[in-house]
């Protein structure tokens, strides 16, 4: 995932940087994101324990870094040892997130 970042996210389309300062232009401002995310760590653990090292890297140092806000992150997991119904479950979620506009999606929960 991040060599697609490192080849899409690219200076002069997501950001710029300013001639003679440390300073950038985020130019992706205006847009949002809804990362959908599987794992086979349960999604509590992921976040309570492990501090969620993935989701804060997408989030802040890769998204926020080219403007885009407001960011959502559903977590679906874990993968490995799921049911067929829960996987449909989670489909279904990701469905209706497809089936809304970008602001209605970001106001409900993972």
């Amino acid at each position: 995932m991040k060599g697609f970042f490192d080849r899409v996210f690219l200076p002069d389309f997501a950001f710029k940087y300013r001639e003679n300062s440390m300073l950038w232009d985020k130019l992706l401002s205006g847009r949002s994101a809804h990362l959908i995310v599987t794992m086979d760590t349960p999604p509590w653990y992921y976040r309570w324990v492990d501090n969620m090292p993935g989701h804060n890297e997408m989030k802040r140092t890769i998204l926020e870094f080219c403007g885009v806000k407001p960011i959502k992150i559903t977590a679906f997991g874990p993968i490995k040892n799921s049911t067929q119904t829960q996987r449909d479950k989670w489909l279904g979620k990701v469905k209706k997130f497809g089936g809304t506009t970008p602001n209605q999606s970001l106001q409900q929960t993972g």
